[in-house]
């Protein structure tokens, strides 16, 4: 049984989702390329939310959707991240706040609020336009040193590698993480990030990370070759990681121990959004309380299987329920 709160900060970008529904014609009308993740500039963005009805706004962003998931399970969970001086900030925190997050945001004098334009289609895939905003502004000042201390792990996404101080933002963290002992979990979050990156993220969790999460496609692009050979040499330069692969469920490894587990939900599907964010925040909660990886595995997919039953990834009142009955040995209330 766990014995104390753990403490997690998660650090990333912070954007806000709006969600809506969308027709196929709708989405070739307006020029957007289905199911594909669509890097967009204010302008278009400024547009877009013409285009907008009946939506659902929520602070977003995979690092705080993990954070917001963490937070029902009687976590301190924390989040590091930059806004706009605007409505979407204002309503950005507002939203973290009620999801009993605590909240770190620096506000941005110069750019405003990264958003997330998801347009969710009749098969439930999902189109997103993202404008990145004040969210890759983040600097390495604005990372405390103090909560890098007292944390008791770090989950950083890879899309923060991306930003333009993002290298030296992961160097203060690693560098900081190693001179208190808290644990680093890191998310490689996206192909493009790998692909972009893959030398220098594979030094990074070499020299610093406890723990990786990632799907299928980006180990391959990460390593190459065929998935075991690939968690071969994963297993080489981090203690522990897991691998999801969709309907196919998931594998995990904790030093020499591998496990799999099949995936929970393959047919009731609502939307997608943050079922990686929701299979993180059960795969490392598992871990910091018990080192398992059958229970670790089975958070992680409980989690990910729930929140595809929804529209958006802020986790509903009851997200916890399910866990908490079948693990209750296991959490402090």
């Amino acid at each position: 049984m766990a014995e104390k709160r753990p403490k997690i900060i998660s650090i990333g970008n912070a954007i806000t989702d709006v969600i809506t529904f969308a027709s196929e014609e709708f989405l070739t009308k307006n020029g957007m390329i289905k199911n594909a993740m669509n890097l967009i500039e204010h302008k278009r963005s400024e547009e877009i939310d013409k285009l907008i009805h009946n939506s659902t706004i929520v602070a977003g962003g995979s690092a705080a959707n993990t954070a917001a998931c963490l937070s029902k399970f009687n976590c301190s969970s924390h989040f590091i991240g930059r806004i706009g001086n605007d409505n979407y900030g204002i309503n950005y925190e507002n939203s973290l706040r009620k999801q009993s997050v605590e909240t770190h945001l620096i506000t941005d004098l110069k750019l405003p609020t990264a958003r997330s334009y998801i347009f969710v289609s009749p098969d439930k895939e999902r189109t997103m336009n993202t404008y990145l905003g004040a969210s890759i502004n983040l600097k390495p000042d604005d990372i405390s040193e103090n909560l890098i201390k007292s944390a008791d792990l770090i989950y950083v996404e890879g899309y923060l590698y991306d930003a333009p101080k993002g290298p030296e933002c992961w160097q203060k963290i690693g560098n900081l993480s190693k001179k208190y002992g808290t644990k680093i979990a890191l998310s490689l979050s996206d192909s493009w990030c790998v692909d972009r990156h893959r030398e220098k993220l594979k030094n990074f969790i070499s020299e610093y990370t406890d723990m990786v999460v990632c799907n299928k496609e980006e180990l391959l692009l990460m390593f190459g070759g065929t998935v075991d050979t690939a968690i071969l040499r994963l297993k080489k330069i981090a203690e522990s990681g897991s691998v999801t692969d969709g309907k196919n469920g998931a594998v995990a490894f904790f030093q020499n121990e591998t496990r799999k587990i099949e995936a929970l939900n393959k047919d009731y599907i609502s939307d997608t959004t943050g079922a990686g964010d929701f299979y993180a925040a059960g795969f490392i909660l598992g871990q910091i309380l018990t080192s398992n990886l059958d229970i670790s595995l089975d958070l992680g997919s409980m989690l990910a299987a729930k929140v595809i039953r929804q529209i958006g990834a802020s986790p509903s009142a009851d997200v916890a329920n399910e866990i908490f009955n079948k693990y209750q040995d296991f959490f402090v209330h």
